[in-house]
């Protein structure tokens, strides 16, 4: 596996990332736990370290599994990571951006007991940009300072995915 380090930090992570929005399951027809955390250690077990969940993906169900995966094999230091923020189910299954401090303090603080874990390594609210081109939603710069001000707060240094991009 190759590993790059995210600039500005100690933190080294594989090139490649496991994506957990399937295993939420609500989209997906349903997720099947077993599967799904075997899953996970086989990509821990080939050396992946980077795995990418958000609290959207099957109302919270993806980072449960996720800190279950983890727990078990007590391998939460050697992984970083990576959640996102703003973005919420409604009861009718629609996604709707909600980019308020309260939602945001909310949202972390869901996910880090739902991830079974005191540290959030990447925390990504830039994933919002790529919505706008699909909801048609736009961050402004003032909303996206809040967002980030707040993630200062609650979690430290937050982390782009931009530091990880490939050598030029």
């Amino acid at each position: 596996m190759e590993y790059v380090v995210i600039s500005g930090t100690e933190l080294r992570a594989s090139r490649i990332g496991l994506g957990t929005w399937a295993i939420g399951g609500s989209m997906w027809g349903g997720t099947d736990e077993v599967d799904a955390i075997r899953s996970i250690h086989a990509a821990l077990d080939a050396g992946i370290n980077l795995i990418d969940t958000a609290p959207v993906y099957g109302f919270g169900r993806s980072e449960e599994i996720v800190g279950r995966a983890l727990a078990e094999t007590g391998r939460r230091s050697r992984v970083i990571l990576a959640t996102k923020v703003g973005l919420e189910w409604t009861s009718s299954q629609e996604i709707c951006r909600n980019s308020s401090p309260g939602c945001i303090r909310a949202e972390i603080d869901h996910s880090l007991r739902r991830l079974r874990t005191d540290v959030i390594d990447l925390c990504r609210p830039e994933q919002l940009d790529t919505v706008k081109n699909f909801f048609g939603w736009n961050t402004d710069k003032n909303i996206r300072r809040d967002i980030e001000t707040i993630l200062g707060e609650e979690i430290g240094e937050a982390i782009s995915p931009d530091s990880m991009a490939p050598p030029q």
